[in-house]
């Protein structure tokens, strides 16, 4: 890792540019869907045999919010709409079935079908109706327009009996309906869910496989290289802080962009301080709950906490070597004629790591290409967790008191 100050963004010739779009679109998908190409060939196969058969599918998609289930959904249908363009009409309506009943779900969709075949309802004399009424309406609606893909997303929020509704709408009116699930599922609703004809529940993805998908999303997002090591921060602090998805890498690099598109010199400092705040709790919550842990510690660890926080804002970096923290131990030793003491030393790491200072990163792989989960011990790297300067005042406070 290296230890130099550098800009945030180098400058390079980047061909993968796609601009904002790739981090604003909720639905622009990236050219290649990494690392899901099994669940991607799967699904393409079925829904193509689907259509070729003229048997239409309730198909489920499960996985926590971020792991790709509407990009592939989105990238496959498309597919399909690609190669079937000469011979057939696809259509498909999107739609977010979070707080929605079915009168909203049902409004929704003859609005998305209205538009589709150019229907010229007249929304305003079925505003009172019956929900009765208004279902015929959206049947009869369906059967006017070919090949249509209903893709429910967050379908876990709609009521077991209107999922049942749909999912018997889909064998009598030629309808692919494809849901995806978010949360856990509702006991009330495991029996409708067994009724899908194909069901796939996405795995989440190892600490490499999180690091390429968000550099190939920063790639897309940035006409200049984005600092690789920011890249695998964030990586970290995803696969520490929260659970290992795409999704939270792209909300980050959202969060980063105004000051990753400047022109001027980027604050380190910044760049830390908004990819912390992505997450909703850190282990220590605020300077005061800090400053009185470390209060309370002996003098050598404030020495050395106080080198520590030196170090990441003299070099700004993210990350410190195990060897270089056993350097800044022996030099807080020496600065109090202390004797050095290697279990005493790796107990320190312990703590800092156990109080959320510092922690282990996952980056460096093993012989079998899979990531350890280290303890706080065996890491050639660590990442900060705090700002830096955060870490200093804290430091300087408990100096002057």
């Amino acid at each position: 890792i290296k230890t130099k100050v550098k800009r945030m963004i180098a400058k390079s010739n980047n061909i993968n540019y796609v601009g904002p779009k790739a981090l604003f679109d909720p639905n622009y998908i990236p050219p290649r869907l990494l690392y899901r190409k099994k669940e991607e060939k799967s699904l393409f196969s079925i829904l193509s045999d689907s259509l070729s058969d003229k048997f239409y599918l309730n198909i489920l998609y499960q996985g926590i919010t971020g792991i790709g289930k509407n990009s592939i959904v989105n990238k496959v249908i498309n597919d399909l709409f690609s190669q079937n363009k000469d011979y057939m009409k696809l259509n498909k309506i999107c739609i977010d079935c979070k707080e929605k009943n079915l009168e909203e779900l049902i409004f929704s969709l003859l609005a998305e079908l209205n538009n589709l075949s150019n229907l010229n309802f007249d929304f305003a004399s079925i505003l009172n109706s019956k929900i009765s009424h208004l279902w015929n309406i959206f049947k009869l609606a369906c059967q006017k327009s070919d090949h249509l893909f209903l893709v429910f997303n967050n379908m876990e929020y709609l009521q077991p009996e209107i999922i049942n509704k749909f999912l018997l709408l889909g064998k009598d009116a030629n309808i692919t309906l494809i849901s995806t699930v978010s949360k856990s599922i509702r006991p009330a609703t495991m029996d409708i869910f067994s009724e899908f004809d194909f069901k796939k529940k996405l795995n989440f993805f190892s600490y490499k496989e999180l690091y390429s998908i968000i550099n190939q999303r920063a790639l897309l997002s940035f006409s200049q290289e984005v600092d690789k090591e920011l890249i695998y921060y964030i990586t970290d602090l995803i696969c520490e802080q929260y659970v290992p998805v795409p999704g939270k890498g792209i909300e980050i690099l959202r969060d980063l962009y105004p000051l990753l598109k400047r022109k001027t010199r980027i604050s380190h400092y910044e760049l830390l301080d908004i990819c912390q705040n992505d997450f909703d709790t850190f282990q220590i919550s605020d300077e005061f709950s800090m400053l009185n842990y470390i209060s309370e510690e002996d003098i050598l660890t404030v020495i050395f906490l106080d080198n520590l926080s030196n170090y990441f804002m003299n070099f700004r970096n993210y990350y410190i070597s195990f060897k270089k923290l056993h350097e800044l131990y022996d030099i807080s030793c020496e600065a109090l004629e202390y004797k050095k003491n290697i279990n005493e030393f790796q107990k320190l790491i312990k703590d800092l790591v156990n109080i959320g200072i510092i922690k282990p990163s996952k980056r460096i792989k093993t012989k079998l290409d899979t990531y350890k989960h280290y303890n706080a011990i065996n890491s050639e790297f660590y990442f900060i967790l705090i700002n830096p300067k955060q870490l200093q005042v804290i430091i300087d406070t408990i100096f002057n008191q």
